[in-house]
């Protein structure tokens, strides 16, 4: 067990300290982002990219499950459960760059 949590920090201690953070004498950004607030941005526009194909399979799943009910109530109930879930959570996902944006300006008006 030690041996594995020595392993495992030596791994992360070389991954974490990267050779092109420092080049001729000084630290170079490894990030792309100057600011805080452009790193925040940029793992959010990420984020979203990343749930919009995740979005679309929920609601084709969910489709799905409206197919499968066959008139059944229980399914149904079920199926506009995962319906009601699914539009949150896309809600929830489109409009964090809105109130991102929203903060941002709130804080700069500050």
């Amino acid at each position: 067990m030690a041996t594995l949590k020595r392993f495992l920090l030596s791994v992360l201690s070389i991954a974490l300290v990267p050779s092109t953070v420092f080049v001729h004498g000084q630290f170079e950004n490894p990030l792309q982002s100057d600011t805080l607030e452009e790193f925040l941005l940029a793992i959010l526009n990420v984020v979203v990219y990343i749930m919009y194909p995740i979005i679309v399979l929920m609601i084709v799943y969910t489709g799905f499950l409206f197919v499968a009910a066959q008139g059944n109530p229980t399914k149904l109930q079920e199926a506009r459960r995962a319906l009601i879930w699914t539009v949150i959570g896309a809600l929830v996902v489109l409009g964090s760059k809105a109130l991102a944006l929203a903060i941002k300006g709130t804080i700069q008006s500050f």
